[in-house]
């Protein structure tokens, strides 16, 4: 009896070892729950994101009147933080990207800068992480901006800012 017991508490240790390792797919249509996110727009705002994801990438597609999400898009998917900075002209700046596993947590970064170069000026940055729920219910993107002033000589605003989104 003992030795079944010492089997069975094993096993259960390794299965929530094991599952804990498993990253959450965001696949879905989920709405903003404005409740319990950051206000950063009209308190009644409509706020849709559909998600694409596979094991190597990541669409994002935003429908909101009067929003441009920073993440609409494709992505590639790495399985840890990559080195380097995804790079495409983005205006009249770069803007870099990329995106990695941190565990559970899906993480996205970009950064505008002012040229192609290692030493680029960044003008605006913003790292996301997503987090789901243990029920897959619920979908958590807490996002943090650095803003370079235009202003010579004034500190880069930073902005924390958490979204709560519910699946559909």
């Amino acid at each position: 009896m003992t030795r079944t017991k010492l089997l069975l508490a094993a096993a259960l240790f390794c299965g929530a070892a094991f599952s804990q390792a498993v990253k959450p797919d965001f696949s879905g249509t989920w709405t903003l729950n404005l409740g319990k996110s950051t206000h950063d727009g009209p308190a009644d705002r409509v706020y849709l994101v559909t998600i694409a994801q596979t094991k190597k990438s990541i669409a994002v597609t935003t429908k909101s009147e009067g929003v441009t999400n920073l993440l609409d898009g494709t992505f590639p998917v790495s399985e840890k933080m990559p080195d380097n900075f995804h790079i495409e002209k983005h205006g009249k700046a770069y803007r870099g990207s990329k995106t990695y596993w941190e565990t559970r947590t899906l993480v996205f970064e970009l950064k505008d800068t002012d040229s192609k170069k290692d030493t680029a000026q960044v003008l605006f940055y913003v790292r996301e992480s997503w987090t789901m729920s243990r029920d897959n219910k619920v979908l958590t993107r807490f996002r943090r901006t650095l803003e370079q002033s235009k202003v010579a000589g004034e500190k880069p605003t930073i902005t924390d800012q958490t979204y709560v989104f519910d699946k559909q």
